[in-house]
């Protein structure tokens, strides 16, 4: 475990800190954890339930940085060279060599020059042939496109040299020297790790290793990441976007992106995953979020940068530290009085359904690049024990969970199974609108609250689907980070129109055939 101090000890103003928190929760950052580390000691800390330093949370884009990792202690070893076609790995893929241009250097850069769909259909699909058959829209190593599947492909690469999976050749030469258990990652139909995603790690694991970067590749004074790779990787290697989003037009490594705040590189996963290593402070900052629009994130970073190594104000470290101990559960479910009647009339009775491929308890982000089916939810069922206890079963893909309900505005965990990965699912509900169920759901190891209401009040049963974060904003920040900002009209329209017509697709609502 990381070792624990305080802001003023280490040179750390605890008044920024405070004001970062603070900021980000008036402004509905959708904060989950939150860790400060000066000279490799933990000297701000701050978690909303149900996480916690040990919990495990999906790291989304963050997962590339440890695929690159990985390539490095390859490359170091000498199995692997920057400059190796790709083709050279899997012959098989490429008989006619239109793809032997593309090297290990492309994909660690994003400068592979191949369009892959981000969101296409996974499920007992050869990956290998996904990326071979995909068309390249310029010659290698002229653009940067960023495109997931150049880091499945060096999870391949690595799996394919080693023979092994890419968390089995981490697990002794990153994770185990860092004290970190073997993770779960997401893999294909042949074992090979997602590797640009699909990696799930708590907070503080995920410290360890971007402190690790921090130090030349150094930790508890022995060098576990070769420290040519450390310093070739996080140092700018390509420019990226010319617009959009500042802070993704910096440059970028080898899985690493440089920050537009000065000497400072981050790895970076979508809905505000981020590990920003201040290079010339020796300090390191990792948030887990859930938001559409991480920008927002990077703009109270930002700020926090500018205030972080004031002189510290003594005052406030005791009220930094009762306002992180305040932190709870972010999710209040304002309650009416149990209907008591209306559940033993509609407990144990199926709810048939019909949704789209995207109808999961998980949010759209994550069930679009996961190999196994999901979705399609079509059976709901309330139901409720002997000592009054409510219970929520659904049905979705080769999947049936059944989760119990905290009815007091507590969160009850539950082991459910989703797409063959184990997850818990802290799950409450109540009365809140007459005859109006509502159930609150997160998944742990998400960043998402999934937020369903069963609506009795008509003739017809309604259950409505939403979720934070929110689908209309992450959309307009999509085009945001590929360089495609919107002018401010358009991305109204795109918000308040487009988008809620995508969620009936991405988001749904489900239709009940029986009550």
């Amino acid at each position: 475990m990381l070792e624990r101090s305080t802001c003023c000890e280490n040179g750390i103003d605890p008044k920024a800190v405070y004001d970062f928190l603070h900021s980000c929760e008036t402004k509905g950052i959708g904060l989950d954890s939150f860790m400060l580390l000066k000279g490799g000691k933990v000297v701000s800390e701050a978690y909303h339930a149900p996480y916690t330093k040990d919990t495990t949370h999906v790291l989304y884009s963050m997962s590339k940085s440890f695929t690159a990792t990985a390539i490095g202690f390859a490359v170091a070893e000498g199995k692997i060279s920057l400059d190796d076609s790709v083709s050279d790995f899997f012959p098989e893929y490429d008989k006619k060599g239109r793809s032997r241009a593309v090297t290990v250097r492309h994909l660690v850069t994003m400068t592979a020059c191949k369009i892959v769909p981000m969101a296409k259909v996974r499920r007992d699909k050869d990956w290998i042939k996904i990326f071979f058959d995909a068309p390249l829209v310029a010659k290698p190593g002229k653009f940067f496109f960023y495109v997931n599947d150049n880091f499945y492909m060096l999870s391949a690469i690595i799996s394919k040299v080693y023979g092994e999976t890419l968390v089995d050749f981490l697990y002794p030469r990153l994770f185990e020297p860092l004290g970190i258990k073997k993770p779960v990652w997401e893999v294909d139909k042949f074992g090979y790790a997602a590797g640009g995603w699909g990696l799930y790690m708590s907070i503080e694991d995920q410290a360890k290793v971007i402190y690790c970067y921090s130090q030349g590749g150094v930790y508890e004074g022995k060098q576990v990441i070769p420290a040519e790779w450390v310093k070739e990787a996080t140092k700018y290697q390509v420019p990226t976007i010319r617009r959009g989003q500042i802070d993704v037009q910096q440059g970028y490594g080898y899985g690493f992106w440089r920050s537009s705040l000065p000497n400072t590189y981050r790895a970076y996963g979508l809905h505000g995953q981020n590990g920003y290593v201040f290079e010339d402070k020796d300090t390191v900052l990792m948030v887990n979020c859930g938001i559409s629009k991480d920008e927002k994130l990077c703009a109270e970073i930002n700020k926090l940068y500018a205030h972080l190594w004031n002189t510290p104000s003594s005052e406030y470290e005791n009220i930094l530290r009762e306002y992180t101990e305040s932190f709870g559960d972010k999710d209040t479910l304002p309650a009416e009085a149990r209907n008591y009647r209306l559940e033993d009339e509609l407990c144990g009775r199926e709810l048939s359904t019909h949704s789209t491929m995207f109808g999961s308890m998980l949010h759209a982000t994550m069930t679009a690049v996961m190999n196994d089916e999901i979705g399609k939810i079509c059976h709901f069922m309330l139901s409720k024990d002997e000592n009054a206890d409510m219970y929520l079963e659904w049905k979705e893909g080769s999947s049936t969970n059944r989760i119990k309900l905290g009815m007091n505005d507590q969160y009850e965990c539950t082991e459910i199974t989703l797409a063959n990965i184990r997850y818990r699912a802290h799950a409450k509900a109540a009365w809140t609108k007459g005859k109006v169920f509502t159930v609150y759901i997160r998944i742990e190891e998400g960043c998402h609250l999934r937020v369903l209401e069963f609506d009795f009040s008509g003739k017809v049963l309604v259950i409505r689907n939403n979720s934070f974060p929110d689908m209309p904003n992450l959309a307009a920040y999509y085009l945001d980070f590929a360089g495609f900002p919107l002018p401010p009209v358009l991305e109204t329209a795109l918000i308040n129109y487009v988008a809620p017509a995508v969620m009936l697709i991405g988001e749904p609502n489900f239709r009940v055939h029986s009550k």
